[in-house]
């Protein structure tokens, strides 16, 4: 008779394999563009919603293993001097990176998003340029914290306000060229 937690050790060491790997392959990566940082979004604590009866997200969330890959990157791009950060999560791959709006995900390929102003781009593609741009907004202090949203102005209104994304650095550094001429 077999043991009935085969199955589950099996998989955690085939996962536990994979987060391994993937994070040496992120640190090479990192230490061959010469990068000093490698930034996250910062899902500690995050729990997906349930979905229809019977759905398996949950499972699926936690089988990915997303808090082991971040801490062995982490320590492994310590070894070398590197560093780690961690930007607000919420709506990364929802925004479009070039500030045309909220994205709209194929049904059959959901890793396609099309953009409000047509243009189709792969979604993890997106949101790492939005991560990146909530990085730098935040070390160029455009942001008051790792939030993920424009610092407020004088007005207050009621409506929230567009998340950081690329389009924003893109704003930015034009404005401060137009200063400096």
């Amino acid at each position: 008779m077999t043991d009935p937690k085969t199955p589950y050790r099996k998989a955690k060491g085939i996962n536990a394999n994979i987060a391994q790997q993937v994070s040496r392959q992120i640190v090479n990566f990192a230490l061959e563009h010469g990068a000093s940082t490698i930034v996250f979004e910062n899902l500690k604590g995050w729990r997906p919603k349930g979905g229809m009866k019977r759905s398996n997200l949950k499972q699926r969330f936690h089988g990915w293993l997303h808090r082991r890959l971040v801490l062995l990157t982490q320590e492994k791009f310590q070894e070398v001097g590197g560093k780690t950060e961690y930007v607000y999560a919420r709506g990364t791959s929802s925004w479009a990176f070039d500030g045309s709006g909220k994205v709209r995900r194929s049904k059959t390929q959901y890793e396609l998003a099309t953009f409000a102003n047509g243009k189709r781009y792969n979604a993890d593609l997106s949101a790492s340029y939005n991560i990146a741009a909530r990085y730098l907004a935040y070390k160029l202090k455009l942001t008051r914290r790792k939030d993920g949203q424009v610092a407020k102005g004088r007005s207050s209104c009621a409506t929230p306000r567009m998340p950081v994304t690329l389009s924003l650095l893109w704003d930015w550094e034009a404005a401060y060229e137009r200063e400096a001429s």
